[in-house]
Formats: C-alpha cells, sequence, structure tokens
C-alpha cells in the first residue's frame, strides 16, 4: 500500500489535535458568579472593541457573596467611581477552591465576550495574595492569553518562567510581608530576568500584606494599555499549527473617565 506526504501529514494533524484536546480537558469546566463593570462610554461607539481585565481577589472573599468582593481591591474602587477605561470581570471563587482548581475562566470569558465587545487581543489579568498566586498560575496555564498580567504578593513555580517569560509583568509585593514573604516574587522576577522578559518590580517598602490600594494607581493601568497581542495567521506558522502569541506596545488611549459597575450581564 503506497502512502503518501499528504496522509501521513493528516494523521499527525489529527494525532495531535485528539491529544491536545485530551490535555484541555483535564480540568473541568464551571462557570463561577462574577462583578461586571462596564466603561462608561460603553454604549457611544457600537462598533468599538475594549480592553478587558480579569481580576482575581483573595482568599478572604472567597463564596458565594457577590458584594464581598467590593471590600477591597480592585472592585472596592470601582464601587467608589475608580476612572478606568476597561471592562473588568471580577469572579468569585469557591471557599473549597483555589484559582487553578477548576477551567473555570473560558466559560466565564466566553460568556462575557458573546454578549459584550471585547478586544481579544487586550485581555489582562491581575491578583493579590490568593489572587496574585492565581494571576501567575493562570497565566501560565494559557501563555498566549494574555496581553500582560500584575500578580501582587503571590508566589509561583519558577520552572512556569520559560512560559511566563512570553507575557509583559508588573509584579508588586510589600517588603514587610509577614503572610506571604517578598522572596516568593523575589525568585520569579530574578527568573524571569534571566530570560530576558518583559517583567517591573515593585518593592513596596515597608508595607505588609495588604497592597490593595495598588489597584487604585492608575499608572498600572496605563501601563496594561500599552500591551496588545499580535496573533499570527496559522498559514504562516510551521506545524502543529498552535498560534504563536506575542506581546507588542501600542499606542496610549486619551485619560481614564469614570465608570459605573453593574453585577452580570443583563
Amino acid at each position: 500500500m503506497k502512502i503518501n506526504k499528504k496522509h501521513i501529514l493528516v494523521c499527525f494533524i489529527l494525532a495531535f489535535s485528539l491529544n491536545f484536546a485530551m490535555a484541555k480537558s483535564t480540568l473541568k469546566k464551571v462557570k463561577y458568579n462574577y462583578l461586571l463593570h462596564l466603561p462608561q462610554d460603553y454604549d457611544k461607539d457600537p462598533n468599538k472593541k475594549w480592553p478587558i481585565i480579569f481580576y482575581l481577589h483573595g482568599r478572604h472573599a472567597s463564596g458565594k457573596h457577590l458584594e464581598s468582593l467590593e471590600r477591597y481591591g480592585l472592585p472596592y474602587y470601582l464601587s467608589k467611581g475608580k476612572k478606568i477605561d476597561f471592562i473588568v470581570v471580577s469572579p468569585q471563587c469557591p471557599w473549597n477552591k483555589n484559582w487553578s482548581s477548576d477551567d473555570w475562566f473560558n466559560p466565564v470569558y466566553d460568556e462575557v465576550a458573546a454578549k459584550l465587545r471585547v478586544d481579544n487581543n487586550r485581555v489582562y489579568l491581575m491578583g493579590m495574595s490568593m489572587g496574585g498566586f492565581g494571576t501567575w498560575a493562570l497565566a501560565d496555564r494559557m501563555p498566549d492569553r494574555f496581553a500582560a498580567i500584575s500578580p501582587m504578593c503571590g508566589g509561583a513555580d519558577v520552572k512556569w518562567a520559560d512560559q511566563l517569560s512570553k507575557i509583559p509583568t508588573w509584579v508588586f509585593h510589600g517588603t514587610a510581608d509577614r503572610e506571604i514573604p517578598i522572596s516568593r516574587s523575589e525568585v520569579m522576577v530574578k527568573a524571569l530576568e534571566k530570560l530576558k522578559a518583559n517583567v517591573k518590580f515593585s518593592r513596596l517598602k515597608n508595607q505588609g500584606h495588604d497592597i490593595s490600594k495598588q489597584f487604585n494607581n492608575d499608572e498600572l493601568y496605563n501601563w496594561l494599555m500599552q500591551y496588545s497581542l499580535n496573533k499570527i495567521p496559522f498559514w504562516q506558522e510551521t506545524l502543529p499549527f498552535i498560534k504563536a502569541i506575542v506581546a507588542k506596545k501600542i499606542p496610549l488611549n486619551l485619560p481614564l473617565r469614570p465608570s459605573p459597575t453593574f453585577a452580570g450581564i443583563p
């Protein structure tokens, strides 16, 4: 029987796709509840797509009551009138879970993107404490998904550095943190710097574990806005046709304006 190169190529692609699908299915897909924030000018231009931030809370905001998310962090500042031109999704993690327990991101993102004008190239991730650990972990799991990330007072496995080096990263940690020592961030930053990654590190002198006021830092949101994904069409790639995605700088938008906060999607 004669086997040509075309048949071999098709078999290879099918085999790879099956293995990839099996790997993706190792985590259970779940639907976490979330708060949703829309920019004030969201309805002004029906053709405009908006950047989106996923904010991951710390352990104490876990549970079933969404209002607890507004006690601190980004949802707190948004509820007080914080001005940022992003769609913001703030999911709530169940008490017996962490941000790595399930595949919650894809179901939530798919729901939001199906109903809102989301810029798929400008998806950002940030979180503090348990959310800082979650930011590192989720970015490692999907390094081609986020244009930039900002983990705060968290930690990660230095073995993830190769994956994480693809993503512009701004790390925050208090030097006086007694719950999660700053060394957890230092080792990650050092590993990324060795790989010449695009990483910034803010050592917050004499600050402890609660550094949530950094979510009120406009410099952080201006920094995020610099980055967008640059997706390479599959026909320009080598096998096995996995889309290579890298971050690139883009011009900054106009000054940020006030925007309301909503729970869920109408």
